[in-house]
């Protein structure tokens, strides 16, 4: 559900067999993990990494990856 609805936003993920996904924002991370972050949603940037334009999200319960999903949408989609 996670991945699909990054999908949907158009957003490219890293494949992952772990707890969390990472994904390409195509932008740069930091506004959107604040914008997320002022919503209540905890996302982590991975700059740190080497990849300025990604974000990691830890999967969740089906309700809290709904409500991942939706902060997202309304950051990337005013």
């Amino acid at each position: 559900v996670l991945n699909a609805g990054l999908a949907d936003l158009s957003l490219a993920v890293i494949p992952s067999v772990g707890n969390f996904v990472c994904f390409d924002l195509g932008q740069d991370a930091l506004p959107i993990y604040q914008a997320l972050l002022m919503q209540g949603v905890i996302v982590r940037p991975i700059g740190v990494y080497g990849l300025p334009q990604h974000l990691r999200v830890s999967v969740g319960t089906p309700e809290e990856n709904r409500v991942f999903l939706d902060a997202l949408g309304r950051v990337l989609i005013p």
